[in-house]
């Protein structure tokens, strides 16, 4: 992250360090009082803070610039602290130190670096202002006696509740409590320029009384005759809430839509082997999909699959034949890891089935023969497992079918190619879809 400047840009930096490191030097004792070595030493600290700042070393170049400041204080390392928190960003803490630095009273005589630095400090200050995202804190139910507030674990006071926080971009931890209710906890995410309002809602405590200026005090059982009265109850501690649910176990049902297509050599009754082109080589793809996830990350199940070709590329037809078209069944059971079934996360699955290729064709405007073909398959799929609320599972994927076809099924009197009919040929199935299920957690 860097800060835009908008009267001197960062490449004036070099001529203005050249001024800064001079001023310190020539400073007047009316401005500080410091000897000559610690002068030298300030002077050294901002130079070598100045190298890095330039050379994008934004971390060390602020921790040089602080010790400058230490040793001998100056508006010039002050604006430097301002750009270096800004590119860090720490936005809040820039726009503090630029408002320091308009803040310091120059007295006379003082060199005109200082005057410089103040300039450059009004106008960069315009700049990183409007970035600071802010945050108002609203407390549900209205009425709520003594809150305390922390916002990333440090105490907030509570006349800032219901006002506009100036915070740094990031994901802040908000915590509020209250007598006579439990805490809550939540997290924030603000960005550049954001404004945003969060309503935090707090739960009585049941059986908690609580009247203003006191303590929350539970009710006690009352004591047996002789007994000794119990001891008040111990102050609420903050609750966090639980833990975020993994789950282990679920059902998982449902369907998908895609597109498949068939590369190598597909078998005909009438052509032998052929191109899929000849017989159809893409279509639709849909079916049904469904099974169980267990051990979290690992999944067991079966699908269905249906998608109808047709030719595309009738040219290239042989002995006769004037048209065709096929489709294919798949029956599967799949086996699959998810990395996170809780989350957005990588998605892989090993399948063994049996597929159905159905070719038919037409000779001369006659119908034709028609087969039936099926071989057994693998397949491998990878995919992204995109949860969306707890009931239901997305998943694009793609699956690579590897198939092994024989002809030697052609009906009587085709005329299949007799140097293909004995063979077997491999054909690949790849398959886009998108999976959409239902999920059921145990």
């Amino acid at each position: 992250m860097t800060i835009t400047f908008s009267v001197l840009t960062f490449a004036s930096v070099t001529s203005f360090s050249i001024a800064s490191i001079a001023s310190i030097a020539l400073a007047v004792p009316a401005f500080a009082q410091v000897s000559d070595s610690q002068r030298a030493g300030a002077r050294d600290l901002f130079k070598a803070g100045d190298q890095l700042q330039r050379s994008g070393q934004f971390a060390d170049a602020l921790d040089k610039f602080q010790r400058a400041q230490q040793v001998f204080p100056a508006p010039t390392n002050v604006l430097r602290i301002a750009e270096c928190d800004a590119a860090l960003g720490r936005l809040v803490e820039s726009a503090e130190a630029y408002r320091e630095v308009l803040r310091t009273p120059l007295p006379a005589g003082a060199p005109p670096a200082f005057q410089a630095a103040v300039d450059q400090a009004k106008a960069e200050l315009s700049q990183v202002d409007p970035r600071v995202p802010k945050l108002t804190v609203v407390v549900l139910p209205a009425g709520v006696q003594g809150p305390e507030m922390q916002i990333d674990g440090q105490s907030v006071p509570a006349a800032l509740i219901g006002e506009p926080m100036p915070l740094d971009p990031g994901v802040h931890k908000l915590a509020v409590i209250a007598p006579g209710y439990a805490s809550t906890e939540q997290s924030v995410e603000l960005k550049e320029h954001d404004a945003k309002s969060v309503n935090v809602a707090l739960n009585a405590i049941p059986g908690v009384t609580y009247a203003p200026g006191t303590t929350p005090v539970a009710p006690a059982p009352p004591a047996a005759s002789g007994d000794t009265p119990p001891p008040p109850p111990a102050l609420q501690s903050p609750d966090l809430g639980p833990p975020p649910r993994r789950s282990s176990a679920g059902l998982l049902f449902g369907a998908h839509l895609g597109f498949e297509g068939v590369s190598g050599t597909v078998p005909t009754p009438d052509q032998g082997f052929v191109s899929p082109s000849s017989v159809g080589a893409g279509g639709v793809a849909f079916g049904l999909d469904g099974g169980f996830r267990f051990a979290r990350e690992f999944y067991l199940g079966l699908t269905l699959n249906r998608a109808n070709f047709t030719s595309s590329n009738p040219s290239q037809l042989i002995n006769g034949v004037t048209a065709s078209s096929s489709n294919t069944t798949l029956l599967a059971l799949v086996g699959a890891f998810i990395a996170n079934a809780d989350k957005v996360s990588f998605y892989a699955d090993l399948s063994l089935g049996n597929r159905w290729y159905d070719v038919r064709e037409t000779i001369t405007n006659n119908k034709g023969p028609h087969q039936q073909y099926n071989a057994g398959e693998i397949a491998l799929g990878l995919g992204i497992w995109i949860p969306a609320g707890r009931s239901f599972r997305f998943l694009p994927k793609i699956t690579f079918g590897f198939d092994s076809f024989s002809d030697s099924g052609s009906p009587a009197g085709t005329t299949s190619t007799t140097s293909d009919s004995s063979q077997n040929k491999i054909a690949t199935f790849t398959t886009l879809s998108l999976v959409g299920l239902y999920n059921l957690d145990f």
